[in-house]
C-alpha cells in the first residue's frame, strides 16, 4: 500500500500446502485501486454481506467475534 493507492492480493492454498504449514499461496487476482475507491467498496460490501446473512444466516470468520449484530 501506498499514500495513494491499495492493492489487494487474492490467493489460493492448496490443502496440502496447509496441512505442511506452508506459508506459500499462489496469487489468482490482484486488484488495485485508489484509497477513495476503496473506502467507497466498503458500505457495498456491508449491504452484500448483510442481504446475504438475512437471507442464509451469520458468516463466520475470525476476528469478528465481537461484531454481532444486536
Amino acid at each position: 500500500m501506498g499514500p495513494y493507492d491499495i492493492v489487494l492480493d487474492f490467493g489460493f492454498k492448496a490443502p496440502e500446502q496447509t496441512s505442511k504449514g506452508s506459508p506459500e499461496y499462489e496469487i489468482v487476482a490482484r486488484v488495485a485501486m485508489s484509497l477513495a475507491h476503496a473506502k467507497s467498496m466498503l458500505p457495498i460490501l456491508a449491504r452484500v454481506i448483510a442481504e446475504y446473512e438475512e437471507k442464509v444466516g451469520p458468516i463466520t470468520a475470525p476476528g469478528f467475534e465481537g461484531f454481532a449484530k444486536d
